[in-house]
């Protein structure tokens, strides 16, 4: 198995080094695993500690992970916050160093982040889910580097904390589908892909996106998924990867990609 979205402590919200993630990993039978560190430009919310990435710690704790953990691929990834206002930021920061893997995350809403529930104000449900979505659709139509979008429907993990909120249903396919459509064809005529998060087991029971969505993204055509557990903790790496293989499989899934030097490898859903 491998993971392909993991944060250790060189992110400002993780809390174990690569060297114990690796080492966790490793003793779970991974094969390779690949950091994806926050990389937080303009992120809204400095006095949260957002700030952006270290690039020569990060590399020096790679190396340090690869001397002292042998036997286990570990791949250098990132994952970028998009938003409107920071796409050609991104895209130079992207273009002037070299990685495995780049995921394009939408963790904003009008600078506005889910996870502190802000985003949420003033807002019905349906209305919070289609801004999330139209922000989502024009910065992924406006940024090009990148591998997959990661987890499409990360607004609703946060619903059940959201007092404001009479509803608190997670959107369906159903419910956008125009803007899905237009979301996912988006990703899959670049030749990009989409990922199956698994942090969202901790709230639901499936990961994100929903099924019908990630359905959709294989009716479309789409062939690039991989899977991440979304860790911030080195126990919670290849977390609940034997549901999301099954749950993948009844979506239509035949594989499951890695990544070397931005490029994808189908590995077969079954061997995965």
């Amino acid at each position: 198995m491998f993971d392909y979205h993991i944060h250790s402590n060189v992110s400002h919200d993780a809390y174990d080094s690569p060297v114990r993630v690796a080492m966790a990993a490793k003793e779970k039978g991974f094969a390779e695993i690949c950091f994806t560190e926050h990389q937080e430009i303009d992120y809204p919310y400095p006095e949260e500690g957002m700030v952006t990435l270290d690039d020569a710690l990060y590399d020096r704790e790679l190396r340090k992970a690869r001397e002292r953990v042998p036997g286990i691929g570990i791949k250098k990834g990132v994952e970028v916050s998009l938003m409107p206002g920071s796409l050609q930021k991104i895209a130079g920061y992207i273009g002037s160093r070299e990685f495995d893997f780049v995921i394009a995350s939408q963790h904003t809403i009008k600078e506005k982040d889910p996870y502190f529930g802000d985003s949420f104000e003033g807002k019905t449900l349906r209305q919070a889910q289609r801004e999330y979505l139209e922000e989502m659709l024009f910065d992924l139509e406006h940024y090009e580097d990148f591998d997959v979008a990661g987890h499409i429907g990360y607004l609703d993990k946060y619903l059940p904390n959201i007092d404001s909120l009479k509803e608190k249903t997670p959107f369906e396919y159903r419910d956008f589908p125009d803007l899905l459509d237009a979301i996912l064809k988006s990703v899959i005529l670049r030749g990009k892909g989409i990922e199956v998060n698994t942090s969202n087991y901790s709230v639901y029971e499936w990961p994100t996106p929903i099924k019908s969505v990630l359905k959709r993204f294989y009716e479309l055509g789409g062939e690039v998924v991989t899977v991440g557990s979304d860790a911030h903790v080195a126990d919670k790496v290849g977390w609940r990867f034997a549901d999301a293989a099954e749950y993948m499989k009844e979506c239509g899934a035949r594989y499951v990609c890695r990544f070397s030097g931005r490029v994808p490898e189908f590995v077969p859903l079954e061997k995965f």
